[in-house]
């Protein structure tokens, strides 16, 4: 496929801070990896513009973004739709824009955390015993389900 039938695709972390982020330098090496044309930066949006910010991004041609603090919890009650598991967790932190230009709202730090877990520690059995979860965030929502 030629660079110019390939579409440019642009992305980013919304937060406040934002700076902090080490999801732009990550994104960017696995699109220059893997020879994608496209751009993952970060978006620094202060709370009370979130609603804002994230109708801006389909005009912008975003096709969408990944939510960090303090943005994940109050980004469910501006997204059009919201799939189950991020209904159900009471956070969302992947916004896709879809093609009409809605925006759905989903939760990847549940699935991101047992991977991980079953990688790390595959002989781990969810009913082993009591489990400590150390944070307060959206992804520690998300780790215990609310």
């Amino acid at each position: 496929m030629s660079d110019h039938a390939q579409p440019f695709v642009l992305a980013g972390v919304m937060g406040w801070p934002v700076a902090h982020s080490r999801s732009p330098l990550i994104h960017s090496h696995w699109i220059a990896k893997y020879g994608l044309r496209g751009a993952y930066v970060p978006l620094p949006v202060q709370p009370d513009t979130l609603e804002t910010a994230l109708r801006a991004l389909p005009v912008l041609g975003f096709a969408g973004c990944n939510l960090t603090i303090p943005h994940k919890i109050a980004a469910v009650d501006i997204v059009d739709e919201l799939e189950p598991l991020a209904r159900r967790i009471g956070a969302a932190n992947t916004i896709v824009v879809r093609a009409d230009g809605s925006l759905l709202g989903r939760n990847t730090d549940a699935f991101g955390f047992i991977a991980n877990l079953r990688e790390a520690q595959p002989q781990w059995k969810a009913d082993a015993g009591p489990a400590v979860v150390l944070g307060a965030g959206g992804a520690a929502r998300a780790v215990l389900g609310r």
